[in-house]
């Protein structure tokens, strides 16, 4: 037992191994996510070399010839990997391992000096992240980054089976003499699983069911691949469009009132206020929330109320009134000061909740600090007195 360690010291947290980075992992991640995309570059360089330039195979068996597509696919896998290895995600390092186990099957099975060099380099990559497997534990083993990379993983198989099926059945296909080269069989399977078609028939049952079974996984993979990959893309556009509408509204607004807040008391104002026909604009920092009072009719911006930015972002020069509303007198009391020290004409009211807290917001700036607690119970008071005197009884006095 340690006698430095006071008795009444809190226990040692321990750190458990998938929770912790190690150091040497955080510093070396981005270069071995370069290190992922040079390899892939090599691989994808390498099928292109063998389908353009075939060199003597050591032996001749079913499978020569057909290590093109595999180095190809597992290079653009190691390319796609790249940006997640530097991010140390554990989905990355566990898709990584595919790489070589195209590489080295097909070079096994189909050996030259293309595909041979292959499988070295992809098994280079691998022997090389290795070490650092403990540390691919940083980014999430779920959610939507493991859905992108199982998508891109998906889509590239999808390629790998449709070229090489085709190539191994492409007499079977019509126009005679069929599906030739490894340029006609990416033609086939990219124009069957984009559901565009192809001018090639299947004459055989066996290539029928290769083509059924391409249709059916490949136009599946396509489109998750169309959602997943381009549905962010999509997203961010749309946010840029609602944000410049949002400014254009904003740009249009006028002797309104602004609620510097979402708490209940900065709601109830803005249905107070909406009641009697005035527009009320209310401003929150916490997304969920905006969305939340968005989606429920409330007019409302996404931005830090205390800045001065984002007050004058929604009209502080135009509008009528300010209302400090937020979760916490602190927050009221900046959101005073910035605004009184942009508009020193504008009326402001604050609302707080601690009696000395009412006093430093009147200091600040704020035309009038109210606690609704008080009001409240000078309302409660009031109507208790006024049904003990209605109902005959004696009222009580000072």
């Amino acid at each position: 037992m340690d006698s430095a360690r006071p008795p009444d010291a809190p226990p040692e947290t321990t750190v458990l191994p998938s929770e912790h980075v190690p150091p040497f992992l955080a510093g070396r991640a981005p270069r071995l996510a370069g290190l992922a995309v040079a390899i892939g570059g090599l691989l994808v360089l390498l099928g292109f070399l063998s389908a353009n330039y075939p060199l003597p195979e050591a032996y001749t068996n079913a499978v020569s010839g057909y290590d093109p597509p595999f180095d190809a696919v597992a290079g653009l896998l190691l390319v796609a990997l790249a940006v997640r290895i530097r991010d140390r995600s554990p989905v990355a390092w566990l898709f990584s391992l595919l790489a070589p186990a195209l590489t080295v099957s097909i070079g096994v099975l189909s050996p030259n000096l293309y595909s041979v060099s292959a499988g070295v380099a992809a098994t280079v990559l691998v022997a090389i992240l290795y070490p650092y497997r403990s540390g691919f534990y940083g980014g999430s083993g779920t959610g939507p980054e493991a859905t992108q990379l199982l998508v891109i993983v998906a889509a590239l198989v999808t390629a790998l089976f449709g070229m090489a099926g085709s190539r191994w059945l492409g007499p079977q296909f019509s126009p005679p003499p069929g599906i030739q080269g490894w340029v006609e069989s990416l033609y086939f399977t990219i124009a069957t699983v984009s559901t565009n078609g192809s001018n090639y028939t299947p004459l055989t049952d066996t290539a029928r069911w290769f083509t059924t079974l391409l249709i059916l996984f490949g136009v599946g993979t396509f489109l998750s691949a169309v959602v997943v990959l381009f549905l962010p893309f999509l997203e961010r556009r749309l946010e840029r469009i609602a944000s410049r509408l949002e400014r254009a509204q904003m740009e249009d607004l006028e002797n309104h009132v602004i609620i510097c807040g979402a708490s209940p008391e900065g709601r109830a104002t803005a249905d107070a206020l909406r009641a009697q026909g005035i527009r009320a604009l209310l401003v929150s920092h916490d997304p969920g929330t905006v969305d939340r009072l968005r989606a429920e009719g409330y007019r409302i911006h996404l931005g830090d109320p205390s800045s001065e930015d984002e007050l004058q972002t929604v009209g502080i020069g135009r509008a009528r009134a300010l209302v400090a509303a937020g979760d916490s007198d602190a927050e009221n009391l900046l959101t005073v000061i910035t605004a009184r020290g942009m508009q020193p004409r504008l009326r402001i009211v604050a609302v707080g909740t601690a009696e000395k807290s009412l006093a430093k917001l009147r200091k600040a700036g704020a035309d009038e600090a109210i606690s609704p607690i008080a009001v409240a119970a000078g309302l409660v008071s009031h109507a208790a007195l006024a049904s003990r005197a209605g109902n005959g009884a004696r009222p009580l006095s000072g």
